[in-house]
């Protein structure tokens, strides 16, 4: 039954990814099928007048779906940067950004900004209204903790084309000079001067963030040493460090390096 619910009209978010208003359900079950889905748990409430398919209640794009049926805003935030790609950061709650004039309010599982909607932040991501990705990534890097910011930065340049890394970066470096709130910038643009593209997940974005607080060096990252590569080199110094991710690999002889 929840089946007919689903909205092929790609135009429309009402009915996509398991998300749709009370109006829109009761035109497409009829009121009896409707309270019986609703009682039997098939669909759940999000808020006033927006209910989502419950076997779906935990998928990011469906609870995104509901929020923006709820708010009629943008998502943004972690959610953004989620939806964007990103792993290193939860998409929950479901950040949303409001204009001024609306009245909506944050409550457990959505928190709401105000803020300014201009359609040049915006981009469309499987129906969804979500902050661009330079801009995202400005928002994660100004307010997430530390080793998400990096990892997301890391992730977005990592799933690019080398050559385009750097107009990325000096993209979300204007992002950052020019950004209204200016609480956080500062630890954001030392987060972005760490970012490369280079680490091959999370882990070791944030393990190279570890070596800089420590007080390291910036190290070569996926330095190839003779037929293998490590994740940390510090070829001068001859030292290579291996981020241990429960994975086997070959050990590295302590020659190779030497050798470079």
């Amino acid at each position: 039954m929840i089946e007919l619910l689903d909205n092929p009209d790609t135009d429309t978010l009402d009915g996509r990814h398991g998300a749709c208003t009370h109006t829109y359900a009761r035109e497409r079950l009829g009121n009896y099928r409707l309270r019986t889905a609703i009682e039997a748990g098939e669909l759940v409430g999000f808020g006033r007048g927006v209910l989502l398919d419950a076997s779906r209640v935990l998928d990011l794009r469906t609870r995104s779906a509901g929020a923006l049926l709820l708010t009629n805003g943008l998502l943004v935030g972690p959610t953004a940067a989620a939806l964007h790609g990103c792993t290193a950061v939860g998409g929950f709650p479901v950040h949303v950004r409001v204009s001024y004039t609306q009245r909506a309010r944050s409550r457990p599982g959505l928190t709401v900004h105000q803020g300014d909607l201009r359609t040049c932040d915006m981009t469309v991501l499987d129906g969804l209204r979500v902050l661009t990705v330079d801009l995202a990534i400005t928002e994660v890097l100004c307010t997430a903790p530390r080793r998400a910011a990096l990892a997301c930065t890391d992730e977005i340049l990592h799933a690019m084309r080398p050559d385009d890394r750097a107009p990325f970066v000096a993209t979300v470096t204007e992002c950052l000079n020019t950004r209204a709130d200016r609480r956080g910038t500062r630890r954001a643009a030392a987060l972005l001067a760490l970012a490369t593209g280079l680490p091959e997940n999370p882990a070791q974005s944030a393990c190279l963030l570890v070596l800089a607080d420590a007080g390291f060096p910036s190290p070569k990252l996926q330095y190839g040493i003779g037929r293998r590569r490590v994740d940390f080199a510090w070829p001068e110094q001859q030292v290579a460090l291996e981020f241990d991710n429960s994975t086997t690999k070959e050990p590295h002889d302590a020659d190779d390096l030497q050798h470079q």
